[in-house]
């Protein structure tokens, strides 16, 4: 979640108020790295002016950088007019080579220009965390979870597209889109165009637009896995990798969705539903409904539900990676069906 101080970068929603008040050193932080860009294109538009970024704007590698030439360049002013802009990337082994360097220069900081480092945390017990919040500004770009998550989803609805996302509406992008802030802003810019002129997103237009085409895409994966197909499951996963930058993050969730729409289908099935109301609500018709079922009987569903549990818990606790995860998950099921 994104908080500035002496700024207005509201909790909610992420948008920059207009205040006119330049800083003389600002500080993005936090591992939101699509937080970290919102926040870094608003300070730098704010910071520039009226100025041209291909003048005025500098960038640094944080890992390669000169602290005398990144503070040299932040005091140079520009023939052309307007604010310096100079900026340190991944500056987190900057900041801790140039401590004190940079806390003398938030005491004491210079006019011509702002000077913006990004890194992965800011520790707020340092001599520089309390200079920078008593000159400068800082943003925490912490990724949203939770209810804060769900507040954001349907701020950002409102306030970037101008529509508005119910409760309801924002529980089903979520189940069906994961919890990438930046994967569900992708969702919403989709969702907006779907509707139009209309001014709200309900939880249909959802399952319609991103419900269907996560289905389509799953199951995809899912149907080369229960046909022993190891290599056109791969190769579906990866045209997913290639249309969805967020895809790897979630896709063992999405797997794991996958697997039980087809449990939760047997189940009503077995209860007495008859197959082509089943096969209606998941999106599909009959005969492919029943050769899924067929190619995978409920005891594998539950294996690979528990494979994909394991896969899950090892991609956090840093026992392993999503998208190798997943690659191990579909060539170990394909390799099974093969052999039954």
């Amino acid at each position: 979640m994104c908080i500035v101080w002496r700024g207005s970068f509201d909790r909610s929603n992420g948008d920059m108020s207009a205040d006119p008040t330049l800083q003389p050193i600002c500080v993005i932080y936090g591992k939101g790295e699509f937080l970290r860009r919102e926040a870094f294109n608003r300070l730098a538009k704010r910071e520039l002016g009226d100025g041209d970024p291909a003048v005025n704007l500098r960038r640094f590698d944080g890992v390669s950088a000169s602290c005398a030439e990144v503070l040299d360049e932040v005091r140079t002013y520009t023939l052309m007019g307007g604010r310096r802009v100079v900026v340190v990337d991944d500056a987190d082994k900057f900041i801790s080579a140039n401590r004190e360097r940079l806390e003398r220069f938030a005491a004491n900081p210079a006019e011509s220009g702002c000077l913006i480092l990004i890194c992965g945390a800011f520790d707020a017990r340092t001599r520089f965390y309390k200079a920078v919040k008593k000159t400068g500004e800082m943003v925490d770009c912490t990724p949203s979870q939770g209810q804060q998550l769900h507040s954001w989803l349907m701020s950002r609805s409102r306030d970037m597209h101008g529509k508005r996302l119910g409760h309801q509406a924002a529980t089903s992008l979520r189940e069906h889109a994961g919890s990438s802030q930046e994967g569900l802003d992708q969702e919403l810019a989709k969702l907006s165009l779907y509707v139009g002129p209309r001014g709200e997103i309900t939880s249909e237009d959802v399952e319609k637009l991103v419900g269907r085409y996560r289905e389509q895409t799953v199951f995809a994966v899912m149907d080369a896995v229960a046909d022993g197909n190891a290599k056109r499951a791969l190769r579906e996963w990866h045209q997913v990798l290639a249309t969805d930058r967020a895809a790897a993050g979630r896709a063992i969730g999405g797997l794991a969705w996958a697997v039980r729409r087809m449990l939760e289908a047997r189940a009503r099935i077995d209860a007495g539903e008859s197959l082509h109301a089943v096969a209606r609500s998941v999106w599909t018709v009959p005969d492919v409904l029943a050769r899924r079922m067929k190619r995978s009987t409920a005891r594998q569903c539950e294996d690979q539900l528990l494979d994909l549990l394991s896969a899950d818990l090892d991609s956090k606790t840093g026992l392993g990676h999503f998208a190798g995860a997943v690659e191990k998950f579909i060539v170990k099921h394909s390799m099974a069906a093969s052999q039954r």
